[in-house]
């Protein structure tokens, strides 16, 4: 796992800002590119995940953290969580 995942570097990996919407559109999802590129403030939603991550090498947890990121969310670490 990449230790300083953004979402501006999933947004990347999934092939640009282009690529994505048109990825939702493919998939049935009505997005605009001024949408995914307010995610790089907000986060990437979680109802996009599933059109996103098969384009990318990221998961769930990168996802998350990339909201957290994004977000100014601290993101618990394992020792945390677990308590």
């Amino acid at each position: 796992m990449e230790a300083e995942i953004n979402v501006t570097k999933i947004i990347k990996e999934a092939g640009g800002v282009a690529a994505v919407e048109r990825a939702c559109l493919d998939a049935g999802v009505v997005i605009t590119r001024d949408a995914i590129y307010k995610w790089r403030l907000t986060g990437i939603p979680d109802r996009h995940w599933r059109v996103l991550i098969p384009l990318t090498q990221y998961g769930p947890e990168e996802f998350y953290r990339a909201n957290c990121v994004a977000r100014a969310t601290p993101y618990p670490e394992a020792q945390e969580a677990a308590e």
